[in-house]
Parts: structure tokens; C-alpha cells; sequence
């Protein structure tokens, strides 16, 4: 019995030298794993750990500034050659298709960070540094989808700095033969990076940038794009360049841009559809391109901006964005709304300095307050021409209004003069008791809309009471009058 007994424990005492040894040496082993890792770091061939970086601090909510100061911290994360972390967040957002508040990807956001030296303007010395050290990437990293597209819209940027930001007649021989050179690197590096394994929806939107630069055809953009959108449909961005590239100063014709938004924003539907509108609208009608707001329809723009707001959440420089463009459609009262929701916090890449955006947030806040009672003038002549006593007194309205755009005609000296404004309009006529007039407006009217107004204003002086009795007083009604014409036609 006792002889089993030491047996026992002699086997007991082996066995626990045995664990506790395998535990020692696996200590040991991630012990040495943890400072070749922080070795590794320290030379940026690794994270310590990867993704430890955290946006929670950049709030485009709340922080007008929010995506540059992201993309400046992503900057510093390529500055300080962290490369493997750069990768790690690049993957995650390719992977989860996160977005910021307001709709803007993080993937694209990231690659912002690393277009170009960050921040302020950079000198050729700090793009030689840039470049360095995203080719150092791509080496460390020879698998990176990130480096190679960040390294080829590196180029990219590099090519207009070469051109600058004047009109073509204004940059040098030189300056175009860089500006290909570089655009064509740019070409070369896509090229090679779309045989990894990895695939990125920023390669599609960098050759975009390529083409444009490269000056390809508009069958060849459309085919890229296509491309695009069948490989990534959510990724608004491509629409956006591709809707710019359709603008006149490019490859397009007038319409062209409002017709392709409208088409793939019905294509996709829904509250989507609408979001699509609105982002494609928002690239295209601002003053850094020609003014396309004729052709867009501003209620989906409107509504696209309502739904966006409410998927992704309020964003400081997406109202920017949309107080620009509400004062570039003429809504005032939106754009006043626009503009106290901002309140200070105005960005300058949709303003350029504070004297604009103080300007035009002026304007609308003049504005505003004649064009809300215009809108409750026009709302309730909709709903006088909707009721049954209408019809009735239509007729006799159209007959003695078609007498004032006649004397109008008639008193013109000049033919031509007379018929070389023909854009139609609408005027509002509010009519009194007995058939006076008491007030007429429109907005944004022509000059061919002075004459009658001047008349109906002398009618007004003069008491007389050139129109049937209305239905009520005061009545108010819409004419939608084309010069071109002798008569008018009611909306």
C-alpha cells in the first residue's frame, strides 16, 4: 500500500513539472511574440494592435471640420508608417460598408487621408516624402489593395498640382506634359493593382478620376462607370463623377446630367433612389461647375435630402451642401431654414471663405420672408382653381387678361424687339370685390413680364375693375403666360 502510495505521488510531482514547464515556455514564447510585435511597430510593418484606431471622436454631426480632421489623423497613421493599421481600418470598411452621419463612406474618407500630404498645401518636397512612404507600404505590404489605389490617386493629385486650378489657356507646355505624365502613372499603377486578389470599389472611382484626366471619350467613361456601378451599385461616388464628366464643360451636353440622375435614381427606387437624386444634384449644380439646376427637379432634391437625413442621421456639411443648393434653386425659405441650423459652423469647401457663405445666407434671410407669403399667395390660388366656382368664372378671367397681353403687344415699337423675350412665366393676380385688381407677383420674372404688370398696376391706380366679379375677395388665381401668344392659359 505505501509503496503505491509514493508511486502516486511521484507520478503527481512529474506531471505538474511537466505543465508547469509547457506553461513557462508558452509564456516565454508570447513574451518574445509581444516585443518582436512591438519591435515591428516601432519600424510600421505592423499595428500594435491593428485597428486600434477609433473615429469615435470625429462626429460630422456635431463637427462641421469632422471628415478633414479624419482624414488629417489617417495622414498622421501613414506619416508615422502604420501601415498595417491603415490597412486594417481599410479592410473593416470595406468589409461592413460603414458610413459617417450625413452618408459619407469611411473607405472613401480614408483614402482622402492619404490622396495627397495632409494638412495645408503641400510643397514638392512633401510630396516626395508622400510618395516614399506609400511605396514603402506597398513593398511591406505587396498584397495592399489600399496602397496601390492610395499610391495611384496620389498620382492623380499630383497631376493637377502639376496643372494648377486656372482655366486650360492659363497653364504652361510643361505643365500639361506633367500633368499626363503623372495621370498615365496613375493609369499604370490601377492597372497592375486590379490582378490582386483583393478588390476595392475606390479602384473603379480612382480610374474615373484617371479617365477624366486622360480625357476619354464619353462611350469609354460610360463603360468604366458601368463597371463601377455593377461591381459596387452602392457606392454613390461614381455617379456623382460620372454625372459631373456629363456636365457641357466636359463630355455632355445641357440636361444630360439632370436625365442620368433622374434614370438611376429611378433604377435603384425608393428612399434610396431619392438619397441617389440628391447626392448626384449636390456634386453637379454648384458654382465649381456649370450651374445644371434648370434641368434638376428641386422637390426630389428635396425630398432626397429629407430621406438621407433620416437614414443616416444630420451631418453639418451635408446642410451646407443643401443651403447651397436650395439658394441655387431660388427656394429661400429652405435655404433660411438651412442657414440657422448651421449657424456658425459654415464649411469652406462648399463656401470657399466666410464673406460667401455670410453673403448668401443674407440673401435668403431677405428673401424669405416675401417668398413664404408668395407660397401661401400660390397655395391658396391652387386651391381656389380646384373649387367648383372655377370653371364658371374662368372663361370671362382668360378673355380680359388676353386684353391686357395685347395692349402689351400692341404697344411695342420694335417686332423683333417685342418677340426676342418670349420666356414664359407665371404671375399671381389676387382680384377684388367687383373685379379690381388689388395685387400681381411672380418670381424670378422675365423682362417680358414688366409691360403687364405695369398695366395691371395702372388698372389698380386708376380703380378701375377690368375683371368679372369673383367668387369671393379677395380671390387669388395663377396665369401661366408665354409671350409668344395672345392669349393665356391658366395652370
Amino acid at each position: 500500500m505505501t509503496h503505491r502510495k509514493v508511486s502516486y505521488l511521484q507520478l503527481l510531482k512529474r506531471a505538474f513539472r511537466c505543465v508547469a514547464g509547457l506553461v513557462i515556455g508558452i509564456t516565454l514564447l508570447l513574451l518574445a511574440s509581444s516585443h518582436l510585435a512591438l519591435a515591428a511597430d516601432a519600424k510600421g510593418t505592423t499595428g500594435a494592435p491593428p485597428c486600434r484606431f477609433s473615429d469615435a471622436a470625429f462626429d460630422p454631426a456635431t463637427d462641421v471640420k469632422a471628415l478633414d480632421e479624419y482624414a488629417d489623423a489617417i495622414a498622421q497613421l501613414l506619416k508615422r508608417e502604420r501601415f498595417a493599421e491603415i490597412d486594417c481600418l481599410a479592410d473593416s470598411a470595406r468589409a461592413t460598408k460603414v458610413q459617417f452621419s450625413g452618408g459619407y463612406w469611411k473607405l472613401h474618407n480614408i483614402y482622402k487621408g492619404l490622396e495627397s500630404p495632409r494638412p495645408g498645401h503641400p510643397t514638392q518636397e512633401d510630396w516626395h516624402r508622400h510618395f516614399v512612404l506609400i511605396r514603402r507600404w506597398a513593398e511591406r505590404n505587396p498584397r495592399s489593395i489600399t496602397a496601390r489605389v492610395a499610391l495611384a490617386e496620389s498620382y492623380t493629385d499630383y497631376a493637377w498640382d502639376a496643372r494648377g486650378e486656372g482655366f486650360s489657356d492659363s497653364v504652361s507646355d510643361s505643365g500639361w506634359k506633367l500633368f499626363r505624365v503623372r495621370s498615365e502613372k496613375a493609369k499604370e499603377v490601377l492597372d497592375r493593382a486590379a490582378a490582386l486578389r483583393t478588390k476595392c470599389p475606390e479602384w473603379f472611382l480612382a480610374m474615373q478620376d484617371v479617365g477624366q484626366a486622360l480625357g476619354w471619350n464619353l462611350p469609354k467613361l460610360t463603360e468604366l462607370f458601368q463597371q463601377a456601378a455593377n461591381f459596387a451599385p452602392d457606392y454613390s461616388y461614381y455617379y456623382r463623377v460620372y454625372a459631373v464628366q456629363l456636365l457641357p464643360k466636359w463630355s455632355g451636353e445641357e440636361g444630360d446630367a439632370a436625365r442620368f440622375a433622374e434614370a438611376a435614381a429611378n433604377k435603384v427606387g425608393g428612399d434610396n433612389g431619392d438619397i441617389l437624386y440628391y447626392q448626384i444634384a449636390s456634386e453637379a449644380v454648384c458654382g465649381c461647375h456649370d450651374r445644371d439646376s434648370t434641368y434638376f427637379s428641386w422637390p426630389r432634391v428635396q425630398k432626397g435630402y429629407a430621406a438621407l437625413e433620416a437614414k443616416y442621421g444630420p451631418s453639418l456639411l451635408t446642410l451646407n451642401h443643401f443651403a447651397a443648393l436650395a439658394s441655387d434653386f431660388k427656394d429661400w425659405v429652405a435655404a433660411k431654414a438651412a442657414f440657422q441650423r448651421i449657424g456658425d459652423n459654415w464649411a469652406e469647401e462648399v463656401w470657399r471663405d466666410e464673406q460667401s457663405f455670410e453673403s448668401s445666407q443674407a440673401i435668403a434671410t431677405q428673401n424669405a420672408a416675401v417668398q413664404s407669403v408668395f407660397l401661401a399667395n400660390e397655395k391658396e390660388a391652387e386651391s381656389n382653381m380646384q373649387g367648383p366656382e372655377w370653371e364658371s368664372y374662368r372663361k370671362g378671367f382668360e378673355e380680359k387678361l388676353a386684353a391686357f397681353e395685347q395692349s402689351c403687344k400692341d404697344a411695342a415699337n420694335d417686332p423683333k424687339e417685342a418677340s426676342a423675350d418670349s420666356t414664359p412665366f407665371d404671375l399671381m393676380i389676387s382680384i377684388g370685390t367687383g373685379g379690381s385688381v388689388e395685387k400681381a407677383r411672380g418670381l424670378n420674372l422675365p423682362a417680358s413680364a414688366q409691360c403687364l404688370i405695369k398695366a395691371l398696376y395702372d388698372s389698380h391706380i386708376k380703380g378701375e375693375k377690368p375683371f368679372p366679379a369673383p367668387p369671393k375677395a379677395p380671390y387669388w388665381v395663377v396665369a401661366h403666360i408665354d409671350p409668344s401668344k395672345i392669349d393665356s392659359a391658366m395652370k
